[in-house]
């Protein structure tokens, strides 16, 4: 499938973006380790939803989907009725129900954790590495340290050291650890996508799990301004590398709830962006500034590059047309806003920088690349690196490009099209379904020229 844009000269209107993607399928995992019935309420519809439900029930959960609410009936421990756990192209459901499988006991046998054909080119080495160290064990069937992974063995718990350039890795081993049996330590260096972990530990808290969060010492390495680690004498700049240790108790348990999820800024970006970029005055609903999702930053972003928009509540309100100026950005805990931030800079006057993203690289697509292929594609000026992008505002044209089956990236290059003189073609459209289904039909109510095929 194709989306079709075309110069778009006014947006204005209201509009509910969907439900936090992340909340969602943090309840239906959370839910199904709990033992009780559990309501999420306001839940996101979409593929990766779809993708958790089905591996969750899979793990012995009852899930019954209402449009309002998505209800679990769980007796708190793990069963697999098959030999094969499927998460589809999910990375969340995928990485966090990898040690789960390890709480169903000293009888629980041999799984293949299996996934779609996107999700098994995605790294998962250093989650299995920790994985081996508190007791599981796991081995990568084609052995390139990808999925589809064997599982077996108990999750004990222990001492293990993990990688934080996936925020993923670490919320995963914070949620089932807990119901582990022996207390655990976990050591994270360079914990990348905090805001990720901070959702995760707002869970635990409300779940009144007993954990402890410390700080080693940074330690510190030399950087150039575009991020780039160097020993260099003649490029200059420090970037401290962390380590975040978490030591959590065992034999916890999860107690069932009733919760609702608040809208997701990740997919409400486009519409904000588009809201900025454009004549008019957007309106929109159901985001909660409180909530811990890192990609709310944009707002911040945004108005420091001259948009207006002001909040009263749950309320949003983006009055376009303002000359947005280019700015220096570290997107380290918001890589997911990537490809939104490069198409307000391909327009903004001046020069912007997208610095300290190298994790931007390991989502369903190198975003990096994506963006700088298919903006360069419509006559932006942008320089990659290995972490950054540096992009300077113009005229933009229309072209075809590629969206490399990644939702942010289709639906940050249509926003693209709309800014564009001419008609902009992205192709594997379908890939939206995967956390915004109806994001071409809210963009056309609100005067977006753009369609679906």
């Amino acid at each position: 499938m194709k989306i079709i844009a075309h110069t778009t000269e006014e947006i204005k209107g209201e509009a509910t973006p969907p439900s936090s993607k992340s909340q969602t399928i943090r309840g239906l995992i959370f839910a199904t380790l709990a033992k009780g019935t559990s309501a999420i309420k306001n839940p996101l519809h979409s593929q990766d939803t779809v993708d958790a439900i089905r591996a969750c029930r899979a793990l012995g959960a009852n899930i019954m989907v209402k449009e309002d609410r998505i209800v679990i009936e769980s007796d708190g421990v793990p069963l697999l009725s098959d030999t094969t756990l499927n998460t589809g192209d999910s990375g969340v459901t995928t990485h966090f129900l990898m040690p789960v499988t390890g709480l169903r006991g000293p009888k629980g046998g041999p799984i293949t954790f299996d996934c779609g054909a996107q999700m098994k080119q995605r790294p998962v080495e250093s989650l299995v590495t920790a994985l081996q160290r508190l007791g599981l064990k796991v081995k990568s069937q084609h052995k390139n340290g990808h999925c589809p992974l064997q599982i077996s063995g108990e999750l004990f718990g222990g001492k293990a050291t993990i990688s934080g350039k996936s925020s993923q890795y670490l919320s995963a081993l914070l949620i089932s650890l807990p119901c582990a049996k022996n207390d655990s330590v976990i050591t994270v260096n360079d914990l990348q996508e905090r805001p990720y972990v901070e959702m995760t530990e707002m869970w635990l808290r409300e779940q009144g799990i007993v954990y402890t969060h410390t700080f080693s010492t940074p330690r510190n390495t030399t950087t150039s301004a575009s991020g780039h680690s160097s020993s260099t004498e003649e490029e200059k700049g420090e970037r401290k590398i962390s380590q975040d240790i978490y030591t959590i108790k065992g034999r916890q348990a999860y107690k069932p709830f009733i919760k609702t999820i608040p809208g997701d800024f990740s997919s409400a970006s486009y519409l904000i962006a588009a809201g900025a970029l454009f004549d008019g005055q957007v309106v929109l609903h159901g985001l909660d500034m409180n909530d811990p999702q890192g990609d709310k930053a944009l707002v911040t972003i945004l108005k420091e590059m001259g948009a207006d928009i002001e909040i009263q509540g749950n309320k949003m309100t983006i009055t376009g047309g303002r000359p947005l100026k280019g700015m220096k950005i570290d997107a380290n805990a918001i890589p997911d806003m990537v490809p939104t931030l490069a198409v307000i800079a391909a327009v903004a006057k001046g020069k912007t920088e997208i610095l300290n993203v190298a994790n931007a690289r390991l989502k369903e697509t190198d975003r990096l690349h994506s963006m700088t292929e298919g903006l360069t594609k419509m006559g932006a000026k942008v320089e990659e690196t290995k972490d950054s992008l540096t992009i300077s505002g113009g005229k933009l044209y229309g072209a075809s490009v590629h969206g490399f089956n990644d939702h942010r990236t289709v639906m940050a290059l249509s926003l693209a099209g709309m800014l564009a003189s001419g008609e902009t073609f992205v192709d594997t459209a379908e890939a939206i379904t995967k956390t915004f289904p109806d994001y071409v039909k809210v963009m056309k109510s609100l005067g977006a020229q753009m369609n679906i095929r």
